[in-house]
């Protein structure tokens, strides 16, 4: 078994493919993870190859997706599950049953696999109590868990690849202000807190406890932090509250790290995110992993290999913020925002 789990960390590159954005030469070594970022990878992928089972088994032959919603992240992580070009049904949280997801389990049989997309449609697969693989992917804070033979794929980039680009983005930061609700995210945030101390930043945690905290805790960040570091939060990074965070960013000239590309969008000044169909694909070659049904899967499961992410920046926020970057790191990251 150790054998076994070597052998797939081996075999596991270790590195980020950043999604492309423009058709440019190949990406630089600067891209590709190297000490912390290449660690945090290994463990990841050691933690994936200790949740298989003994050699000699066969793999999963189809999938049953289950979907939190229709948000355009999740149609293509579904996107990006369906092209592996195993069977795939598809269900969603709040349209489907207890009893939908139960059959649907049902007629997987042995030989299935289950892939959940999101919190909602986690909560509704672990009612069903399945007794097949279960991969949960994109789950925050508290629901970043699972039952015993689950495997759990955050919605957080590693924070050692957000740290090597804070470095290039910004390269005088020193002071990183980090807000959460300890609800969700307490363990998260100090985690991130300690990977930054050993990159060489200082850190400042504010907690958000409900949303009425919001405006104190980003009073108390003033003229104490050169950045702001998002992490997935639905208390603080709640659409509602995106004018207050980019108003606060804008006015205080205090940078915003935003959580996703859609946060970019509006007014951040950069975010590392995941390119979905990507990490689709990585949630669905998991959860194809061996089986000890004895049958073997055709066709053989895809290579085990880490999910992209991409690097979006917003020109205009940088002029406000009075950066400015040079052209080849802008060839370097997947889109701009102008």
């Amino acid at each position: 078994m150790l054998f076994q789990r070597v052998a797939c960390l081996r075999n596991t590159p270790l590195r980020l493919l950043i999604a492309r954005r423009y058709r440019r030469p190949p990406r630089p070594a600067a891209r590709r993870p190297n000490g912390a970022g290449a660690a945090a990878w290994a463990v990841i992928a050691l933690l994936a190859c200790a949740a298989l089972p003994s050699v000699g088994s066969s793999a999963a032959d189809r999938l049953v997706v289950v979907s939190s919603g229709d948000a355009p992240t999740y149609q293509q992580a579904l996107a990006g599950i369906r092209k592996l070009g195993y069977p795939v049904e598809t269900l969603k949280a709040g349209a489907d049953s207890d009893g939908a997801v139960a059959e649907a389990i049902r007629r997987a049989g042995r030989d299935g696999a289950i892939v959940t997309l999101g919190a909602k449609a986690t909560a509704l697969v672990a009612r069903a109590a399945p007794t097949i693989p279960v991969v949960n992917c994109m789950v925050i804070g508290s629901d970043a868990k699972g039952p015993a033979g689950t495997t759990v794929v955050p919605l957080e980039v590693p924070v050692e690849t957000t740290i090597q680009w804070m470095r290039r983005l910004l390269p005088k930061a020193q002071n990183v202000g980090i807000l959460f609700d300890p609800a969700q995210n307490a363990r998260r945030a100090e985690d991130g807190a300690a990977a930054l101390k050993r990159a060489g930043y200082a850190s400042v945690l504010e907690p958000v406890t409900a949303p009425a905290a919001l405006p104190d805790a980003l009073m108390r960040l003033t003229n104490t932090v050169d950045v702001l570091h998002a992490i997935p939060d639905t208390t603080v990074f709640a659409p509602e509250h995106s004018r207050a965070l980019l108003l606060f960013s804008f006015r205080n000239r205090i940078p915003l790290a935003g959580p996703s590309e859609g946060w970019v969008k509006a007014g951040a000044l950069y975010a590392v995110d995941w390119d979905y169909a990507d990490l689709g694909r990585y949630c669905g070659s998991l959860a194809l992993r061996p089986l000890p049904s004895g049958r073997a899967p055709s066709p053989p499961p895809p290579p085990l290999e880490p999910a992209r992410t991409r690097v979006v920046v917003n020109l205009r926020a940088a002029e406000q913020m009075h950066i400015n970057w040079d052209p080849e790191l802008l060839r370097s990251v997947d889109q701009v925002f102008e």
